[in-house]
């Protein structure tokens, strides 16, 4: 059976020797569920920052605005649609 005074001195004495980069290895250790949310937006960040994402994401841009002035719709819509200048549309 457990015994509750043992318990909490168990507790209390762990709590006031371990340093906070040891509890927080443990909670990832124990509890990786609270640290997956956090690691895929640190992942996804990382992604968006690489050059290779970004040159990508302006070529998928100028691909979509192609598209949209082939439809017929002008200069001005499709800059702001795509997010991109109208000069770079126009040259």
């Amino acid at each position: 059976m457990l015994d509750i005074a043992k318990a909490t001195e168990a507790l209390t004495h762990h709590f006031a020797t371990v340093s906070d980069e040891e509890f927080l290895a443990n909670l990832k250790k124990f509890c990786p569920e609270l640290f997956e949310e956090e690691e895929r937006d640190a992942k996804l960040e990382k992604i968006k920052n690489d050059e290779i994402y970004q040159q990508a994401k302006e070529d998928n841009k100028i691909e979509i605005a192609h598209k949209l002035l082939a439809k017929g719709l002008s200069v001005q819509e499709v800059a702001e649609i795509v997010e991109l200048d109208v000069d770079y549309l126009s040259a």
